[in-house]
This record gives C-alpha cells, sequence and structure tokens, in this order.
C-alpha cells in the first residue's frame, strides 16, 4: 500500500501527536507500506484557510491513499474534494481547534472550517472517545466512517520500568512532583503553580520538563509567578530533555500533575504510569479516559487550583496512598493497547476504507 503522510512541518516535532504520527509510519513501514510524508509548511492560520489550494502540489495517483493530520487542516479544506475523486482521503484526528479554550468568536470561526474540511474526507482516525464526541458534535450524523484508536504509552523499554523502583515517599520526605509537557497556558502549569502556594513549601518540589520558547510571553508569567510566590527553591526547569533520558527523569518522581485545559488524550499520562507514578489530570479531554479517579490518580476541573493543592496534600499526608495508586497505575499501563495494537486497528480501517470508496491504484 502507497500511503502519503501529510502533516505541519517536521514530523519530529516533541509532541503527543507527532508521536502517534511517527509509530503510525512505523508501524505501516513494518508491514511493508510504503510512506511518503508530505510537509506542508505552517503558515498563519487566517493565511493558510485563503491560500491558494495546493492541489497541484500533492499527485495523489502516486498514492493509494492519503492520510491527512487535522493539524494542517486550514491549509487542506479546500483541496480535499479534488484529491478524494482520486484516492481516499483519511484525516487523523489529536485535537480540534474547535474546542480550545478561545473567546466564542474564535472558536465559532474554527468551527466554520473544520466542519468544512471534515465534510471533504472519506474517513477519521479519532484518537479517544473524548475526540469522537467532539467530532460527532461538529458534524452529526454527516461523520464520515471512523475509527477509535487510543494512544500507546509503551514508549520505553519494558525492562527500562519493571527493573527499575519508584522512590518511596514517607513523611520524612518532599514529594517530587513532575510536570511534564510544553509550557503553554493550554496544558495548565499556572494552575498547577497557583496550586502550590497553598501547600507547605518544604513538602514539595516541582520539576518542570517541556520546551519553554513556544510561547514566551506565557514563559515569563509562569516565572514572574514563581518568583512572586518565593517558589524559586521548589522549582526547577530542565528544559526539553532527549526522549532516552525521560525514564530516569520519570524514576525520580513520586507522580505527575499535568492540568491541561483540553488534554485530547494525553500520552504523557500513561508514560508516567508506566513507571509507577499516579497522575492528576483535568475532566476536560480524554484525560478521563486513562484517569481512574480515586484509584490510579485524581481528576479536576480545568484551572480548579485549590482542589489540585487538596489532593497533592492528601498525597503529603497519606503517604501510603502514593504508593497504592502508584501500583495501579502499573497495572493501568498494562491494560492499555500497545503502539502495534493501535497500529493494527488504524492499519485495518484504512483498508476498509480502500474497498469501500474502490479508488485503490495497486
Amino acid at each position: 500500500m502507497r500511503i502519503g503522510f501529510l502533516i505541519y512541518g517536521d514530523i519530529n516535532t516533541i509532541s503527543g501527536g507527532y508521536l502517534y504520527d511517527r509509530k503510525l509510519i512505523e508501524y505501516c513501514e513494518k508491514q511493508g507500506d510504503e510512506v511518503s510524508i508530505i510537509s506542508l509548511c505552517r503558515e498563519n492560520y487566517f493565511q493558510s484557510v485563503v491560500s491558494k489550494p495546493l492541489a497541484g502540489f500533492i499527485n495523489a495517483r502516486d498514492y493509494d491513499v492519503i492520510i491527512e493530520d487535522e493539524l494542517a487542516y486550514p491549509s487542506l479544506h479546500r483541496i480535499n474534494n479534488t484529491l478524494k475523486k482520486q484516492v481516499p482521503v483519511i484525516t487523523l484526528v489529536h485535537l480540534f481547534h474547535s474546542f480550545s479554550m478561545q473567546p466564542g468568536y474564535i472558536n465559532w470561526l474554527y468551527q466554520i472550517f473544520e466542519k468544512k474540511y471534515l465534510s471533504t474526507v472519506d474517513g477519521l482516525i479519532l484518537n479517544s472517545k473524548s475526540t469522537y464526541d467532539q467530532a460527532r458534535q461538529l458534524m452529526g450524523e454527516k461523520l464520515a466512517r471512523h475509527v477509535i484508536a487510543y494512544p500507546a504509552g509503551d514508549n520505553f523499554d519494558q525492562k527500562t520500568s519493571e527493573n527499575t523502583q519508584t522512590p518511596i515517599y514517607n513523611h520524612k520526605d518532599t514529594l517530587n512532583i513532575l510536570y511534564i509537557g510544553n509550557v503553554i497556558k493550554q496544558k495548565g502549569l499556572h494552575v498547577l503553580l497557583r496550586s502550590l502556594t497553598l501547600l507547605d513549601k518544604n513538602s514539595f518540589k516541582l520539576t518542570i520538563t517541556g520546551n519553554t520558547d513556544m510561547e514566551p510571553g506565557y514563559t515569563q508569567s509562569i516565572q514572574n509567578l514563581i518568583q512572586t510566590n518565593q517558589l524559586s527553591n521548589q522549582v526547577e526547569f530542565t528544559g526539553q530533555l532527549p526522549v532516552e533520558t525521560l525514564p530516569e527523569t520519570y524514576n525520580k518522581h513520586h507522580v505527575m500533575v499535568l492540568p491541561s485545559q483540553n488534554e485530547a488524550f494525553g500520552i504523557v499520562y500513561l508514560e508516567a504510569m508506566q513507571f509507577g507514578l499516579p497522575v492528576i489530570g483535568t475532566t476536560s479531554g480524554g484525560a478521563k479516559e486513562i484517569i481512574q479517579h480515586g484509584i490510579n490518580g485524581y481528576l479536576v476541573n480545568p484551572e480548579d487550583a485549590k482542589m489540585i493543592a487538596q489532593y497533592i496534600q492528601h498525597w503529603i499526608d497519606e503517604p501510603e496512598t502514593v504508593s497504592t495508586m502508584g501500583d495501579n497505575a502499573r497495572r493501568s499501563y498494562h491494560q492499555h493497547p500497545t503502539w502495534d495494537n493501535t497500529g493494527q486497528n488504524i492499519r485495518e480501517f484504512i483498508l476498509s476504507c480502500l474497498r469501500g470508496t474502490g479508488k485503490h491504484h495497486g
């Protein structure tokens, strides 16, 4: 099968969405498929939606199917009707812009173009039940054929986590908290920091691991928040770490907190669970499909710093809950699909789309 895989920018970009793309490409290539990455330059959003169509840039006859990362929809909503006359066009959806926490008129504009884009595809690959629910809200009964294919957490050698022991937390220790994610507003680092201002400063340490260059203004506001509340001695920035060093990072911490405003799924929750870390996420998005409240972590409403503080304080006051939840987290990780499971699920869906549309060239 010849697959054209269309993305914005560099496939090696560090994010959960691009990791998903890479894992799918790797799986298809292991099955003997030929995958060609078609990289588009990301422009300003409004430039993209009105720019000249790219149909001449993509020779659909070179492929049996085109898979599009939905992130690139601003550049694609006007060309898919041309492309899909020749080959099936399938979109891979990580996160809808339409449900981001933006002013209402901006989300309304996003919805116009995302709905138009979704009406031009033959099928959808959705990364969670939450993403499916959003797709259904956008398209209703007009939603094209689709499959829900969860991301996996097996990004590290299984022996790496099995042969290491998460540090045991007790009353004499400070609670080592890990935030792992890009330093952008959507990830909710400001909420976590506000929660920590409600706690005894001697009871915790926070490590912030992720790219600090994506939203410079937001990063500066985070630095100001830390300084204003005299948290500099409790907070460490590591920057974006090489993937091979992440197991060591997970193993140095007791818990992981990522209070995103809208996390479509949250691969890092699963990664943390592989290493026995209980986690805190929010009820918005796909985190609730991973986190079992009170069992392997906690769920809070977005922006609820007070509740995050209460749960962290509970861990501090009752260290045995960290250990119990950590054991449950490992079990949750082992019950989750692997990347091979996910790849097989998607590939079977792609083949069914080929059979269903009758546009296969091979």
